[in-house]
């Protein structure tokens, strides 16, 4: 794997769009997705080749993923054509209230219950077809053998390198030979190579009670962390297993836990000015009303979900217009993490698309354990968390007439200003996957600003405009990574299978 699994510096366009027949993935890194393919090739369902590729990911791609964060996939069921949800999230210890000081910020005490594990596990256990053990083959190679590292990996290691490199587990993994790691270096990880080897061998319970997790426990308590052995052995998935449809103006039934995109391409539908300006404000009315108005059944004992599902209705959207149309321009915050986003579908018609994530900063604290990243999860702690809206969500899939169409993901701050317009590139403008990746976008803001980014390609009058019209912006470079990457697969009347990789992040779209 050490020779093949390099990015390239540049959008290769055999990367960024591929058809097949019988199965597709796609992904952030062309090691993670030729592991799904092989998966898929092996017989393996969508979720196996899910779980394998995000395995490689958090190999290959540290700094958006690890063993310690968090992940969850939504799963679609060709047969029964409903969706469940399986997710595995990281949390607070139950002696940590999460109001740390400048000091705490810097201690073991960031350190979470993980998630990812069990996550992963328990769509295996509901929709895996291969062994456990299978699904880890590839991810033991890249981190025993060594894969080389890539220009993108090398940009975010030496962005959080004082991090990275603060205890002496990161400076023997991120510095070799007291020097970070330069790109097209091969880059190994034998602690870790050991860690995914003991879990594909002996499952979570390795993980949550066994020696790993006595490590990790001791770990973060030796920096001040109150994370308990009881704390591990009492974490647990969280399973939806039916996941209500939601209709949409345009005709469309899209499965998904973000509920807010039915407001948002209900939004599209309905209005017919489709200029930059109207694409945002649409983006910011949404938000600001699943800040403020959509009920929250999770959280409030008042609501049910049928006042959600209200609320995120074609019905509900339609008052929305008025806002778009005429009110002032709302800027909003938005969160800082890193994530990976996969979808798959495979030769049943299973569908399996979703997100990992280390939910922190790259590299946490710097903190590890058997080669495997202790997070930071940004969104647990109060001096830390900005407000999210009711419905955020990072993919969708997308039914027309009880059939597939479209399925979108795309990690990072902007994930939801991204699947939202590839989304409407590809199911209201008739753009094919690879002709929406290639648009230029907008995206969410950088804090402390609270000016979205938009990418500078869409020219000097059309972001003049925005301004005059009063949209305050960040012009950003092109192909701006914290754009987001769109990971899509769109379903031809054929049966073909459009995929597509967002040249944001150099992955590559797999099929055969």
């Amino acid at each position: 794997m050490s020779g093949v699994a390099a990015r390239p510096s540049t959008p290769n366009p055999e990367h960024v769009s591929a058809t097949g027949r019988k199965g597709m993935i796609s992904t952030s890194h062309p090691a993670a997705s030729a592991a799904g393919q092989a998966v898929l090739r092996k017989g393996g369902s969508a979720v196996d080749a899910y779980i394998a590729a995000a395995a490689v990911q958090t190999v290959v791609e540290p700094t958006m993923t690890t063993l310690a964060g968090g992940l969850a996939v939504t799963v679609y069921d060709p047969q029964t054509r409903q969706s469940g949800l399986v997710a595995g999230m990281v949390g607070l210890p139950a002696g940590e209230p999460g109001n740390l000081d400048e000091k705490g910020h810097l201690s073991g005490r960031t350190v979470p219950v993980p998630g990812w594990v069990h996550g992963a596990h328990a769509a295996w256990k509901r929709w895996g077809r291969l062994s456990w053990a299978e699904l880890f083959t590839d991810a033991v190679v890249a981190a025993r053998d060594g894969f080389v590292a890539d220009q993108l990996l090398w940009g975010w290691t030496f962005e959080y390198r004082m991090a990275a490199g603060r205890y002496q587990e990161g400076r023997d993994t991120w510095f070799p030979g007291g020097y970070q790691f330069r790109v097209g270096e091969v880059l190994r990880q034998p602690a870790l190579a050991g860690t995914l080897e003991q879990l594909a061998e002996q499952g979570p319970e390795y993980f949550y009670e066994g020696d790993f997790a006595k490590r990790y426990v001791e770990t973060a308590r030796r920096h001040g962390g109150r994370i308990t052995l009881d704390d591990m052995a009492a974490a647990a998935p969280v399973e939806m297993p039916a996941l209500p449809a939601l209709p949409t103006a345009g005709g469309y039934e899209i499965h998904t836990v973000g509920a807010l995109y039915g407001v948002l391409l209900s939004l599209s539908s309905l209005i017919e000015t489709d200029d930059l300006y109207t694409r945002m404000r649409i983006m910011q009315e949404a938000w600001a009303y699943g800040l403020d108005e959509i009920p929250d059944f999770f959280t409030d004992p008042t609501a049910s979900i049928e006042d959600t599902l209200a609320a995120v209705s074609p019905e509900a959207a339609e008052k929305l217009v008025p806002r778009v149309l005429h009110g002032k321009p709302r800027p909003f915050d938005a969160m800082s993490m890193g994530t990976n986003a996969i979808v798959v579908v495979d030769e049943r018609g299973q569908i399996a698309h979703g997100t990992h994530s280390s939910s922190s900063p790259a590299f946490g604290i710097g903190l590890m354990t058997d080669g495997v990243i202790m997070p930071r999860p940004a969104t647990l702690f109060a001096a830390a968390l900005m407000k999210v809206p009711v419905g955020w969500g990072t993919s969708l899939l997308a039914m027309r007439d009880g059939k597939p169409a479209w399925v979108g993901g795309s990690p990072a701050i902007s994930a939801v200003e991204n699947v939202f317009q590839n989304s409407v590139n590809v199911l209201h403008r008739g753009m094919t996957p690879a002709e929406s990746v290639n648009q230029p976008m907008f995206g969410a803001s950088i804090a402390p600003s609270k000016f979205p980014m938009v990418e500078a390609s869409f020219g000097d009058t059309v972001l003049e405009d925005l301004e005059r019209r009063g949209v305050g912006i960040t012009r950003v470079s092109p192909w701006e990574l914290e754009m987001g990457s769109c990971q899509g697969i769109a379903f031809g009347e054929d049966g073909t299978l459009h995929g597509v990789a967002d040249p944001r992040r150099i992955g590559q779209a797999l099929g055969h």
